[in-house]
């Protein structure tokens, strides 16, 4: 891994490929594992670039993931600032100063894109929203999330992975990928309390962004599982729908987390996608 300094803190890059910036941003909470297996096919038509976003994996919270209390939480504008400036030290590294770059978003990584195509739209080309909503969080969601902020230190990640993983992935994938299962348990258990504590807070206190999808000037793919409990497939048509070059794929077999539960057909279907759009 690479290590690329955005504002206080060292992000931890995975990069692979030719071509456009592809940028990912991973679910909640996980880190740039999540991407891994479908990387190698889209790096045949992308850079495509990993991080583990702040708070996750290897990278630390910083100074800039606490509120004003002290207390961990990232906002979805701040990830989406960070990768606003990963982004182009990275076109800039490459010798293309201001090139406009694709941003992949799953989940948590979708309120991510949101953010950017509302903070900074003239820096991105396009975007893949995968198993995500537009929507803020209902007042009992958001107290939820904070409740799982409040009190991660005591019941700890061990039980948050045993309390997600069944509605994350599909019934095909629970009883025949129990690889996947196992990736997914580790990625949830190796996450430190502090980063999982200010990425609930920072959900918790998202913009609802439904009235941006109709301001949106760029392709925007909307990809989901078709078993997707959280994200179902009736939520991404309307959001595709209302998105003014909006398209859509559905992934067979998966749940929440396509990138590992069906790798080849969700890179297919963004391969797929990009071969459509113009240049």
């Amino acid at each position: 891994m690479k290590k690329y300094l955005v504002d206080d803190v060292a992000y931890y890059v995975n990069a692979k490929g030719d071509g456009p910036i592809l940028l990912f941003a991973h679910g909640f909470p996980f880190d740039g594992r999540l991407f891994e297996p479908v990387i190698d096919k889209l790096a045949t038509r992308f850079h495509c670039v990993v991080p583990d976003l702040r708070g996750f994996g290897k990278t630390a919270l910083g100074s800039n993931g606490h509120n004003s209390l002290g207390a961990p939480r990232v906002k979805m504008g701040r990830f989406a600032d960070d990768l606003a400036i990963l982004g182009s030290e990275i076109a800039c590294e490459r010798g293309n100063k201001g090139a406009r770059f694709y941003v992949c978003g799953l989940s948590m990584g979708g309120y991510i894109l949101l953010e950017l195509l509302r903070r900074r739209p003239h820096m991105i080309a396009g975007g893949i929203f995968c198993d995500s909503n537009a929507a803020a969080d209902s007042e009992e969601k958001a107290a939820g999330r904070n409740y799982l902020a409040d009190t991660i230190d005591s019941f700890g990640v061990h039980t948050l992975a045993d309390n997600m993983i069944p509605s994350l992935v599909s019934p095909k994938t629970a009883k025949d990928k129990t690889e996947v299962v196992a990736l997914l348990s580790d990625m949830i258990t190796s996450q430190s309390p502090e980063g999982v504590a200010a990425g609930a807070r920072g959900m918790a206190v998202r913009r609802n962004l439904v009235d941006l999808l109709p301001q949106i000037e760029v392709p925007i793919l909307v990809i989901g599982g078709d078993s997707d409990k959280l994200s179902p497939v009736e939520s991404l048509d309307a959001i595709a729908a209302a998105i003014p070059q909006g398209s859509r794929a559905t992934i067979p077999d998966s749940g929440h987390v396509p990138p590992l539960e069906n790798p080849d057909a969700f890179a297919d279907a963004i391969l797929d996608w990009f071969a459509k759009i113009p240049q």
